[in-house]
């Protein structure tokens, strides 16, 4: 009985494994019967193990939709392996001053090997506002938090990047030409920001700064999003000072200083 008993636990381990990492892989929310045909295992079984995995923190449920999405201890969990459990606790406080200054979303990201990763946001006060999945994984050649931590990678991850990553337009703006990506990334660098304007969601603009610490690199990008109407240009360039301020803030309270550069 006792040896019948291991087996099943290992064979539950197993499948909780498999479930997780078809999260983490999918970067999106999933369904039961999706997620079912994905790991070939029956409906009944995949919504026990969901249902178990949604009490403990691990999955997060989508009352709207029905599908189920990584919750904020597989979250934790991540950034643990990571060694940035810190980040998040410590950026929080930047991230209430730069809404209130901004009236914007503002977003958290971290760095995933070659992608990016949303792990924390604060919701605009207003009416029509942007809002992120947590824990979805985005190419980090798109949108303003990813080139923000792209253009600030040592120039051997950046030729590694471009040497793996197939560039895959996710909008009509979404920059893909390799030629055009190097000289964006290098502006970036410049300017010490990134800005997208429908680069990833063709209805949302965004300007994000790198959180870079000489010990660590590059640990995560800061970004006030919204509706792309708003983001105009002088916006944006009323939005950069309070964003280096909070990413500044952000690296000295890891205990270095952050390379983000003053605004030109």
């Amino acid at each position: 009985m006792a040896e019948r008993g291991t087996g099943a636990g290992l064979q539950m381990a197993e499948r909780i494994v498999r479930v997780l990492k078809a999260f983490a892989d999918s970067g999106s929310a999933l369904g039961v019967s999706e997620l079912a045909r994905r790991l070939d295992l029956p409906k009944s079984v995949v919504h026990r193990t969901l249902t178990s995995l949604v009490g403990t923190g691990f999955l997060q449920k989508e009352e709207a939709s029905g599908r189920y999405r990584l919750g904020p201890e597989a979250i934790g969990l991540g950034l643990a392996a990571l060694g940035r459990v810190d980040l998040v606790e410590i950026a929080l406080p930047h991230m209430e001053v730069l809404r209130s200054r901004t009236g914007e979303t503002v977003t958290l990201s971290v760095r995933v090997g070659n992608a990016r990763v949303y792990v924390a946001q604060l919701v605009s006060p207003q009416d029509v506002k942007m809002t992120v999945e947590i824990g979805r994984r985005w190419p980090l050649y798109a949108g303003a938090s990813g080139r923000a931590m792209l253009a600030m990678l040592s120039p051997a991850d950046l030729e590694q990047h471009f040497a793996t990553v197939e560039l895959v337009a996710l909008t009509e703006r979404t920059i893909v030409a390799p030629d055009a990506l190097r000289a964006s990334l290098a502006a970036v660098r410049a300017q010490g920001y990134a800005v997208s304007l429908g680069e990833r969601d063709p209805w949302a603009g965004a300007v994000a700064a790198a959180v870079i610490t000489p010990a660590q690199g590059v640990l995560g990008a800061v970004s006030v999003c919204g509706p792309l109407p708003r983001f105009t240009q002088e916006r944006v360039e009323a939005f950069v000072p309070a964003l280096k301020e909070a990413v500044q803030g952000i690296a000295e309270r890891l205990g270095a200083t952050s390379r983000v550069l003053p605004v030109p």
